[in-house]
């Protein structure tokens, strides 16, 4: 059965709500709320365990109807896993140092078992091709836990992280529209059964945090997705020609600057990476007056225009002056932002 079938679409999407609403009750129930803290942006006791209901229907969704790639024992095997650490992170709490270690003995066991998910080609940046087995996996490895850490980052405004992964599921998924289909349909079937969440997440009587379980879901997914498209033995053909490795940089542009971003802050301060605070673009954001949505709006718009700005004037660039290019304009908007926040702190004291 093609996923592209509009009654699998319509079930998925009435077993979601159905789902959300079941997790809301117990969530009331046996009391699974996130406390709000100095870092919160809420103010209220609010369920964070959305991201189980909507990782049971995806990942049964993906047993049933999903692509033959991606239900290979390993990738269930870690689908489980993580759904244990996120379900007792939500319900309880699992310690970073946990957590960590966890995304890693996955993030090795995934790129050893699964040689084409291994990201094998540079396709030029750096001046970089096709590297070795060992150096692949250590690499893959590498990105696996970088972007299930960025997904799980920027999990702190209404709406980001799901409407980053939608992002990334459609933009990703298009590379495979007319080369594979069915990992299309799958990540559109994806998109579909997250997107009843925004009515939980922005809901002020009913609202819903993703929660760990939704965001190492999330994140997973979409690596998976990004070494699949960045082993040079898949057929792929991105939007616009353009080059798959900055295709897939450009795909999850925001989650990884932001992440990268405040990296480098809390190393530079001698703090662990993994620290909690509120030094995201996200929260300078809402410092500035944006509300959630418009926040979520504005940081879109800003990796859609990154997109647009790739495919329209650099597709026939050489990838290392495409990738100076990119540095240039996002240093500028980072500069930009920088005053802004400067600026709007001395309104502010006055």
């Amino acid at each position: 059965m093609e996923l592209n079938n509009l009654i699998i679409l319509f079930s998925a999407l009435v077993l979601s709500v159905f789902g959300l609403v079941v997790m809301l009750k117990l969530s009331f129930k046996y009391r699974w709320f996130d406390v709000p803290g100095d870092r919160s942006s809420h103010k209220r006791i609010v369920p964070r365990t959305a991201g189980i209901s909507i990782f049971i229907i995806s990942f049964l969704t993906l047993l049933c109807v999903g692509p033959s790639e991606f239900n290979s024992p390993v990738i269930i095997i870690s689908y489980l896993t993580f759904f244990i650490i996120g379900v007792i992170d939500d319900i309880k709490h699992v310690k970073a140092n946990a957590k960590f270690w966890g995304q890693l003995i996955i993030a090795i066991s995934l790129a050893t078992a699964l040689p084409n998910f291994r990201i094998d080609n540079f396709y030029g940046v750096l001046g970089l091709y096709q590297i070795g087995e060992i150096p692949s996996v250590i690499f893959t490895s590498f990105v696996f836990i970088v972007v299930i850490n960025a997904y799980n980052l920027i999990d702190g405004v209404d709406g980001l992280a799901a409407t980053f992964a939608i992002f990334a599921f459609l933009l990703i998924g298009s590379a495979f529209q007319y080369t594979q289909p069915r990992i299309f349909d799958f990540c559109v079937l994806f998109s579909v059964i997250l997107a009843p969440f925004y009515f939980f997440n922005f809901s002020k009587s009913r609202k819903m945090f993703l929660g760990d379980t939704g965001s190492l879901f999330l994140g997973m997914t979409i690596v998976l997705l990004v070494g699949y498209l960045l082993n040079s033995h898949n057929a792929v053909s991105t939007p616009f020609s353009m080059n798959r490795a900055l295709f897939a940089l450009v795909a999850l542009c925001y989650p990884l600057l932001d992440t990268l971003r405040v990296f480098t802050l809390r190393l530079a301060k001698g703090q662990s990476p993994f620290t909690a605070d509120r030094k995201h673009l996200h929260h300078k954001l809402l410092g500035f007056g944006l509300n959630h949505f418009t926040t979520t709006t504005a940081l879109l718009t800003f990796n859609v225009c990154i997109f647009f700005i790739n495919a329209s004037y650099f597709r026939n660039t050489d990838v290392n002056g495409v990738l100076i290019a990119n540095f240039i304009i996002i240093a500028a908007f980072f500069i930009t932002g920088q005053r802004m926040s400067i600026w709007f702190s001395g309104k502010a004291k006055k």
